[in-house]
C-alpha cells in the first residue's frame, strides 16, 4: 500500500491565496511561453467583435482541445478580413494569464486564413456586404451623357493613364473641357487621397462625367482600388462614374461600384466621348433627312392646298351658278308684280301733286286738286275738275 502524506505533512507547506497562485502560474507561463510569438492553427468558434471597444474575443479549437483568443483594436485593425466561426485560421500572438479569472489565452498579433491569403476572404466579406447593401445594384447605374461638355479625371498626373486618356478624348473630340484631380493611386495612403481627389471632383457643379483611371499593377498594387471607404466614396457620385482601373482582367469593388466599367483608361475615354466626325456626320444626315422630310411634307401640303382650292372653287362657282338662277326666278317674279309691267298694259297711277304719295280712292281728292299721272313712258300734271264716289 503506498504511503500518502499525513494531513498535517500537507498543510505544512506555504498557503497560497488565489491571487497568489495565479500569480505564480501566470509567472511561470510568461517566463515559458510569454516573451515568444508563437504560431497557432485552428477553427474559430464564439467569435464576438461587436463590442465598442473594438476588440475581438473567440476560441480557437481543434478536435481535441481549444484555447482562448483575443486581438486587441490597436492589432486588429491592421488585419484585412474579420474571423467567422468555423473557419480555419493560423495565427501568430503571445500566450498570458488573465490573474483575475484565472484563465490563459492567447494574445494575438496577427491572422491569416488557411487556405486563403487575407486579402482573398477580406475582398470577398467587403463584397458580400456591399452587394447586401446594394451598391452594385443593376437599377442604380446611371447612363453617361450623350455629349460630355466637361470631365473630371481622378487618377495619377504623371501616370500613363492620364496621357492614354488625353489623348483619345483630344483625338475623339477635342472640344471636350477635362480637368484633372491629380492622387496618389498605390500605396498606404493612396485610398484616402483617391477619396480627396474625388471630392473636389463632386464639387464642381457643371461637370458631366467622371473617370477614375489607374493604368495596369499587381493585385497588390491594385488593391487600393478595394477599400470600402473608396466604394463608398464612388457610390457618392453626383454624376455618372467610369472606373478605368488595370487590365482588362483585373476587376475591383471600385469597378463593380461604378456606374460603367472600362477594361482600360483609353476604353474608358472611348466610352466617354463621340467622335466628333462621326456626330457631324451624323448631323449632317439627319439636317438632309429633316429637310427631304420638309420637302416632302410641304408637297404633300401644297397638293393638299390646291385640292382644297379646287374645291372651294367649285363650291363658290356652284353657289354662284346657284344663287343666279335663283336670282333670275326671284327677279322675274318681282319684274311680274312690278307696277311698271302693269303699266306696260295701259294701266296708270295716280299721285299726289308731289309725286310721293300714290292716290288709290277718289275719295282722296277734292276738285281743283293737283295730281301726277304716271304713264309707262311720262307722266302728266292734272287737275281735278270733279271726283265720283
Amino acid at each position: 500500500m503506498e504511503n500518502f502524506p499525513s494531513f498535517k505533512d500537507l498543510i505544512s507547506g506555504n498557503i497560497y491565496k488565489v491571487s497568489q497562485l495565479n500569480a505564480k502560474i501566470k509567472g511561470i507561463i510568461e517566463s515559458e511561453l510569454g516573451s515568444d510569438y508563437i504560431w497557432l492553427e485552428g477553427e474559430v468558434s464564439n467569435f464576438r467583435g461587436n463590442y465598442s471597444s473594438g476588440h475581438w474575443y473567440f476560441t480557437i479549437k481543434d478536435e481535441n482541445s481549444q484555447v482562448s483568443a483575443v486581438c486587441f483594436k490597436w492589432a486588429n485593425q491592421h488585419i484585412k478580413f474579420i474571423p467567422e466561426d468555423g473557419k480555419e485560421l493560423v495565427c501568430c500572438g503571445q500566450v498570458n494569464v488573465y490573474e483575475k479569472q484565472g484563465t490563459y489565452q492567447l494574445n494575438i498579433r496577427y491572422i491569416e486564413p488557411k487556405g486563403k491569403g487575407a486579402q482573398a476572404v477580406a475582398l470577398e466579406q467587403l463584397k458580400e456586404k456591399l452587394q447586401k447593401e446594394g451598391l452594385f445594384a443593376i437599377e442604380k447605374k446611371r447612363p453617361l451623357p450623350f455629349l460630355a461638355g466637361k470631365i473630371g479625371i481622378a487618377t495619377s498626373p504623371t501616370g500613363a493613364a492620364v496621357k492614354d486618356i488625353i489623348k483619345v478624348i483630344g483625338r475623339r473630340f477635342d472640344n471636350t473641357e477635362i480637368i484633372i484631380s491629380p492622387t496618389r493611386v498605390q500605396g498606404d495612403e493612396a485610398p484616402k487621397e483617391i477619396v480627396r481627389a474625388l471630392d473636389r471632383l463632386y464639387s464642381i457643379s457643371d461637370l458631366d462625367l467622371i473617370i477614375l483611371a489607374r493604368g495596369g499593377g499587381s493585385a497588390e498594387d491594385l488593391w487600393v482600388f478595394n477599400e470600402e471607404i473608396l466604394a463608398r466614396k464612388i457610390s457618392e457620385s453626383p454624376v455618372p462614374l467610369i472606373s478605368a482601373v488595370g487590365h482588362e482582367i483585373d476587376v475591383t469593388i471600385s469597378d463593380l461600384v461604378a456606374d460603367v466599367r472600362a477594361a482600360t483608361p483609353s476604353m474608358a475615354a472611348e466610352i466617354a466621348v463621340r467622335e466628333k466626325e462621326e456626330l457631324v456626320s451624323q448631323l449632317n444626315t439627319l439636317a438632309q433627312r429633316v429637310n427631304n422630310s420638309l420637302l416632302n411634307r410641304f408637297s404633300l401640303l401644297q397638293s393638299e392646298l390646291d385640292r382644297l382650292q379646287d374645291r372651294i372653287v367649285w363650291s363658290l362657282r356652284s353657289t354662284l351658278e346657284k344663287g343666279s338662277s335663283e336670282l333670275s326666278i326671284l327677279a322675274g317674279k318681282l319684274d311680274s308684280l312690278s307696277p311698271l309691267k302693269v303699266l306696260s298694259r295701259g294701266y296708270s297711277i295716280v299721285y299726289d301733286k308731289n309725286g310721293k304719295k300714290v292716290i288709290k280712292s277718289a275719295d282722296k281728292l277734292k276738285k281743283g286738286s293737283n295730281i301726277q299721272v304716271r304713264f309707262e313712258r311720262g307722266r302728266a300734271i292734272c287737275t281735278v275738275d270733279e271726283t265720283d264716289v
